[in-house]
């Protein structure tokens, strides 16, 4: 530890420091994107100060519920759909362009039972909307400062502060008389709130149904052909054939609308940081 003044000036004007002296080469500046030490050295310390944080991450959006089409229909045995009926599932949708609309194979296989009805669900709004994707905490404000050991020989190509220790009382040595506090930079524990939506309000939907005999959904149409909102669910009589899949096309579609239940992202957790560490530097610049 340095217990008296510095060994003198050297060829630059900048006072040596001595060999006890824990001598480093100090950047600071207010990016924390540090230069590499001087002579590539990897053991480094890095800190801040002066640290300020923005509280707010970002604005909550939430996007549109959109309309859905059912994935099932109940055919029944009798006409007008007057028994309890069978429900019948239809895989994931395949697009099918060239004859507009999605045609949907059922699934498990089509019962062997000859249905005479067909019950039609509504298309119907998502339940709700997504909201705004996570955000990041937002950027770090402060005067940051990297550390780097000073090794004989080798001077730093850009601005680097010669720095030493202060003396046991604390106090800086003449020479090295601008005294520089940082603390350890740790971690950065914050994260932000998730945003989230609220239900949604307006909006309409309006589909078209067929059913077929067939899964290509191409000939054999056995029922179907008309609109259906997302209000309604309609019943029609089906020629007595087996359902082997369904077409459905949204023939209008209005968006619901949802508002954010927090308008904005807010900043949680802390910025983790070490003990402080004192250095005295040079008021000279490499």
């Amino acid at each position: 530890m340095l217990t008296a003044c510095g060994d003198g000036l050297d060829a630059y004007g900048v006072y040596a420091p001595r060999t006890d002296d824990n001598a480093v080469w100090l950047w600071v500046d207010e990016s924390p994107d540090a230069p590499a030490c001087p002579g590539h050295r990897l053991d480094f310390w890095e800190g801040w100060a002066d640290v300020r944080a923005v509280e707010e991450c970002g604005v909550c959006t939430c996007g549109p519920a959109l309309c859905t089409l059912p994935s099932s229909v109940t055919a029944h045995r009798s006409l007008r759909c007057g028994d309890y009926g069978t429900q019948i599932v239809f895989d994931e949708q395949d697009a099918d362009e060239d004859h507009g609309g999605m045609c949907r194979k059922a699934a498990p296989p089509v019962p062997s039972e000859v249905f005479a009805s067909v019950t039609f669900d509504p298309p119907a709004l998502a339940a709700e909307c997504a909201p705004s994707s996570a955000f990041d905490p937002p950027p770090i404000f402060g005067n940051f400062a990297k550390a780097c050991p000073m090794v004989l020989g080798i001077r730093p190509e850009r601005e680097w502060r010669a720095c030493i220790s202060p003396e046991y009382d604390g106090l800086c040595p003449p020479g090295f008389d601008v005294r520089l506090e940082f603390k350890e930079r740790i971690a950065d524990a914050r994260t932000c709130t998730p945003c989230s939506c609220e239900a949604p309000v307006g909006g309409s939907c309006e589909a078209e149904f067929l059913v077929y005999a067939e899964t290509s959904c191409t000939t054999k149409i056995i029922g179907g052909g008309f609109g259906v909102d997302q209000n309604d669910s309609r019943c029609t009589d089906i020629d007595p054939l087996p359902i082997a899949a369904m077409r459905a096309v949204l023939t209008h579609q209005k968006p619901g609308t949802c508002a954010p239940t927090l308008h904005v992202s807010q900043v949680i957790g802390d910025l983790v940081s070490g003990e402080p560490r004192v250095f005295c530097c040079s008021d000279k610049f490499n």
